[in-house]
């Protein structure tokens, strides 16, 4: 899928509605959800995730891990 300014803004909104809540707006892992007791995910900000192919992000995203609730039925 080619990288375009179209695709990485609605990337931006998709992760303003639906992520932010818990990674927090910077990803950090420090989200409102967190800060209300509810365990915090991992920074996006490690070597593990940085060198993470995209694909593992999709499939988090579209299975759910651990506490996350899968999103495959919520994002086109």
């Amino acid at each position: 899928m080619p990288m375009t300014r179209p695709l990485l803004v609605r990337g931006q909104e998709r992760y303003d509605i639906f992520c932010t809540v818990c990674h927090g707006e910077d990803g950090y892992g420090q989200g409102m959800i967190v800060q209300r007791g509810f365990p915090a995910p991992p920074s996006f900000h490690t070597d593990r995730l940085r060198e993470a192919p995209a694909g593992h992000f999709f499939d988090v995203m579209t299975r759910g891990y651990g506490v996350m609730y899968p999103y495959a039925s919520r994002i086109s």
